[in-house]
């Protein structure tokens, strides 16, 4: 790291910040590579025409 950027480091600081982050369970998790939870959608998923049509055209997925 730079020396111009540890002069502005502050390491309370920013150990209270993952700290309270996790607390809150935001920004990081409490263990890397965990699964996270995630809210299942409460309906069919629909693809708008459009955008079919646009992705068939990339090369990638092109049918």
């Amino acid at each position: 790291m730079p020396a111009a950027l540890l002069a502005e480091t502050d390491p309370d600081t920013l150990d209270a910040l993952l700290d309270s982050s996790r607390r809150l369970g935001h920004f990081w998790p409490l263990v890397a590579g965990s699964p996270q939870p995630g809210a299942a959608p409460s309906g069919p998923i629909t693809v708008p025409d459009r955008t079919r049509a646009l992705v068939a055209g990339m090369a990638e997925y092109g049918l």
